[in-house]
């Protein structure tokens, strides 16, 4: 795949010998030349070919309501649920878009619900409204209600006396459909995000995230790794969790079954029910789609579809080789929590383990990013959150593609600088160095970012 560097500098009006992939990419990432049609991080056989075809099929399938005439094998949205396709809040596997200011949030933010945590349990919900706010509902079925979004102007200004301005949102639930939420209910903004080259991210072995990260010095001399590992509880069992803003999805299927049945509604064979709760009498009287609604065939051809798909190259080179970029991003204590490269293994036709080396910019650990990022809880208090590494590759490509991204895990911050300086906690130092930048610093950082 990596001989079409030509013509994909073809294709965005640049001289091959000028393109940003001209020059090796490294392993799982690959030009994206038609956002419709995203490439693979190996080459497929036909059957492997037919299954990424229709996952991808699958999830761009806009799905009915149960019982719709002709709908074949894509009924039973709902009754309550966000969007009835993936692609609506992942469009064509990217980053979903946060909210452009006051008003209902957008629907690729969703709001998750989630009990305190307690130890060696699984993560419970609200007891009234599941696990995630259902803004839409089918005919006869009354929605969970809307979600408000207001911000509140930060103005602040960098060493240089340069002026910053963040925003800092509140999130209002209205129109409730079925009586209050419960008091300790943790409101969680979730942006959908991007599933490029999860997996990747999946094949990254389980000891090279608990240990052996980066770090920082503890007495012994021996260097520590920053942050915890994202266990999770699984039927009893500890495992290890590396996907979604906080680690809560311990593999690609796990983080598609639950997005099928908590934001769409749609049962499969591993979870088997919706997020209807008891209270919600008229959601659990409709009919269904089937038992399960989305079938193993479907089901495992989307996990496929996302364990195959690359990462996408940067359009642009880094300018003079973004050496100055790299440097500071080192410097400034960024690449002790996004890891420029991890270790992955995979399995060949054969069975035999290849090793490779991939460059994710994440330890897939958990952090601690200060209270201005915290949840709250529905009484108003701020409960203490941890945030797994965001992945930084393939910010190019969002830079290049969205008009107007948003960053962070709601999408408060308007752009990379934006979400540099929410940064608290564990990377408070970091923040702090970034601000004393000069002018001409910050942009060699940001635009050596941005060919991610």
């Amino acid at each position: 795949m990596r001989g079409i560097a030509g013509l994909a500098a073809l294709a965005l009006g640049l001289a091959p010998g000028i393109a940003a992939w001209a020059e090796p990419l490294p392993f799982g990432v690959e030009p994206f030349i038609h956002h419709r049609d995203p490439p693979f991080f190996r080459a497929l056989d036909d059957a492997e070919r037919a299954r990424a075809e229709l996952g991808h099929e699958v999830l761009n399938t806009h799905w009915v309501p149960a019982g719709t005439p002709h709908a074949e094998r894509r009924d039973g949205v709902g009754p309550l649920f966000n969007v009835d396709s993936c692609d609506e809040c992942h469009n064509e596997a990217a980053h979903g878009r946060g909210p452009m200011g006051d008003g209902l949030a957008p629907f690729a933010l969703e709001i998750h619900l989630a009990e305190p945590p307690v130890p060696r349990t699984e993560t419970r919900c609200d007891p009234v409204y599941g696990c995630v706010f259902n803004p839409v509902a089918l005919r006869g079925v009354r929605p969970e209600g809307q979600v408000v979004i207001h911000y509140r102007e930060i103005v602040g200004r960098y060493s240089d006396g340069s002026r910053w301005t963040l925003r800092a949102p509140s999130y209002d639930l209205v129109d409730l459909g079925y009586g209050p939420l419960a008091p300790q209910t943790i409101i969680e903004p979730r942006l959908a995000p991007a599933i490029f080259g999860d997996g990747l991210l999946e094949a990254v072995p389980i000891s090279a995230i608990v240990g052996g990260a980066p770090g920082t010095t503890g007495s012994t001399g021996a260097q520590q790794p920053l942050g915890l590992p994202a266990w999770q509880w699984r039927h009893g069992a500890r495992v290890l969790g590396r996907f979604g803003w906080q680690g809560s999805a311990v593999s690609i299927r796990d983080q598609t079954t639950r997005a099928f049945a908590h934001e769409m509604g749609l049962t499969s064979s591993v979870i088997t029910r919706d997020d209807c709760t008891a209270a919600e009498t008229a959601c659990l009287e409709q009919p269904n789609g089937g038992s399960p609604e989305v079938s193993d065939t479907l089901l495992d051809a989307a996990v496929d579809f996302q364990s195959w798909l690359a990462v996408p190259a940067s359009p642009q080179a880094p300018a003079g080789g973004g050496g100055e970029g790299r440097a500071l991003f080192v410097e400034l204590g960024c690449a002790a929590c996004h890891r420029p490269q991890l270790p992955v293994e995979l399995r060949a036709a054969n069975g035999d383990l290849i090793r490779h080396t991939i460059e994710p910019y994440t330890d897939l650990r958990l952090h601690d990013l200060g209270m201005a990022l915290a949840d709250r809880n529905v009484a108003g208090v701020k409960v203490q959150t941890r945030w797994r590494t965001a992945p930084l590759w393939g910010l190019g490509y969002r830079l290049k593609r969205e008009s107007s991204p948003t960053f962070l895990h709601d999408g408060r911050a308007r752009s990379v600088a934006e979400a540099i300086l929410w940064h608290g906690g564990e990377a408070r130092g970091a923040q702090r160095r970034f601000e004393r930048l000069q002018a001409s610093q910050r942009q060699a950082l940001l635009l050596w970012l941005g060919t991610l």
